[in-house]
């Protein structure tokens, strides 16, 4: 395991590394040039440049892409403790949810500008002249990979989860570029796109059968991984299993010495999808480690915004767990006990160009558990071995599962809320399973008695104003509560 000292020291400046987009950066841009699609290299460019665009840096520290937003959704769940407020202070307190402020424009516009431009991929791809009837094929399921991907982010923001809100608003859908805004979609609707885009995909990944050039394309296993994702939202325990589980063929769960190597390198660990960084690349302060990794000097290493695991959470955790006891310091901020988690800890090795996990086997094997043991019968035995499978490679000595039932499902939701820290789910499981937020061992409120109702409006974004106002088929009358 790599040891490292924490750093808490002052900070004595800002550097930000910013580079050059392919694609536009404005939300209502596209691809302005038809040419870039009549040849291959031009097709898969764009998609290039829409996945880059997934890790780039946008004018604030708080905006460095997709994994900002997973930081942001985070921090609005139980499991972290902020020391200090600094950048992600509002998403942190639950208030960064109105129609005027950054961080529902920021989603509303990272995601739109990529549908958009996945759009024109799929309006143009069969005119490439120097592609195969296979490339194609392959083009066009990146697209529909990356598209529906985008349309799950944004639903899980702007309203509430799937189940019993079917027929709500949701947000508009776009299947080709198009200048001319459209109303909200229901919930059903943006999930009836979502699954037949990942379904076709599926089904051209499989037909065309190429390699990918860099773990941070999307590929058949993404492509399940995604639908497993959505599925286990959406309640449909069958879909979510064998999605799941075709996901993680070929990929080995990581080792301890893998999961205590510090989260920062794609070549050390077995991650399905990632988005590599180099010096060149790296944004610096204004980037994922710098306020998630205490091991290095950015925004929670300088103790600007220190970032811990809660007691609450690690009270629940089981001796002998490495998770537990190889890679968490205990200690006090505010008279509260918290803990230092190493699980993403980048000194020493890829510091400020660290690596953004986006997709592992052992959140597919999670979700497979889980779904099959709410299938309950003879699944779940299924489900008991899975989960066995990853305490094999968390513990030195592992403990045996005996647990049925309600127990199991419970011990399996835990072990996501363990094994999957800082990765950007637990805000999204709070919303799925309707539990509501209790904050009782956090540093600062979020509301007074630091518990918030399931499904409370606080919990989801208002369309941004900027929408409402530029786009004819929404108006204030359509805004969330």
């Amino acid at each position: 395991m790599k040891r490292k000292f924490l750093i808490f020291t002052l900070l004595v400046g800002l550097m930000v590394s910013c580079s050059e987009d392919f694609l536009e950066t404005s939300p209502s841009a596209s691809i302005s040039d038809d040419k870039v699609f009549t040849n291959l290299e031009g097709a898969k460019a764009v998609i290039d440049g829409v996945t880059r665009d997934l890790r780039e840096y946008h004018s604030y520290h708080d905006q460095f892409g997709v994994k900002a937003i997973d930081l942001a959704s985070d921090l609005m769940g139980e499991d972290i403790v902020v020391g200090r407020l600094h950048w992600f202070r509002y998403d942190y307190t639950i208030d960064n949810r109105e129609a005027t402020y950054r961080r529902p424009s920021y989603v509303w516009s990272l995601f739109y500008r990529s549908i958009r431009n996945l759009n024109e991929v799929l309006a143009h791809y069969d005119e490439v002249t120097n592609a195969t009837d296979v490339q194609k094929k392959h083009i066009k399921a990146q697209a529909l990979t990356l598209r529906a991907y985008s349309y799950f982010r944004l639903i899980q923001h702007f309203q509430q989860t799937y189940m019993g809100h079917q027929n709500d608003p949701g947000v508009p859908i776009y299947t080709e570029p198009k200048n001319e805004g459209n109303p909200r979609a229901t919930v059903q609707q943006v999930y009836d796109l979502i699954t037949a885009d990942l379904d076709e995909a599926i089904t051209l990944f499989g037909e065309a059968n190429i390699e990918r050039r860099d773990i941070s394309e999307v590929d058949l296993s993404v492509a399940h991984g995604i639908r497993a994702r959505v599925a286990l939202v959406m309640n449909d325990w069958s879909a979510a299993a064998s999605h799941a589980n075709a996901a993680r063929q070929g990929y080995a769960l990581n080792t301890i010495e893998q999961f205590e190597s510090g989260f920062d390198n794609a070549a050390q660990m077995v991650w399905m999808w990632g988005l590599p960084l180099n010096d060149e690349q790296s944004t610096i302060y204004a980037s994922f480690f710098s306020h998630l990794d205490m091991t290095i000097g950015g925004y929670a290493g300088l103790g600007y915004s220190p970032k811990y695991l809660c007691h609450t959470l690690y009270s629940q955790m089981q001796p002998g767990d490495i998770r537990r006891d190889e890679l968490l310091i205990p200690t006090v901020s505010n008279s509260v006990n918290v803990y230092v988690n190493l699980k993403f800890s980048s000194a020493n090795d890829k510091e400020f160009a660290a690596d953004y996990v986006m997709m592992r086997p052992e959140e597919m094997l999670l979700i497979e558990a889980e779904a099959r043991a709410r299938m309950g019968g003879p699944e779940e035995t299924t489900a008991q071995n899975l989960l066995q499978e990853l305490w094999n490679v968390r513990f030195y000595t592992p403990p045996t599962v005996t647990e049925t039932g309600q127990a199991l499902i419970d011990r399996i939701l835990l072990e996501r809320r363990i094994e999957l820290w800082g990765e950007g789910f637990a805000f999204y499981d709070i919303m799925r399973l309707k539990k509501g937020l209790n904050r009782t061992n956090h540093i600062f409120s979020a509301v007074p008695g630091n518990v918030i109702p399931a499904e409370d409006p606080v919990f989801i974004y208002k369309i941004p104003q900027t929408e409402i106002d530029n786009n004819p088929a929404i108006s204030e009358a359509d805004q969330n509560p």
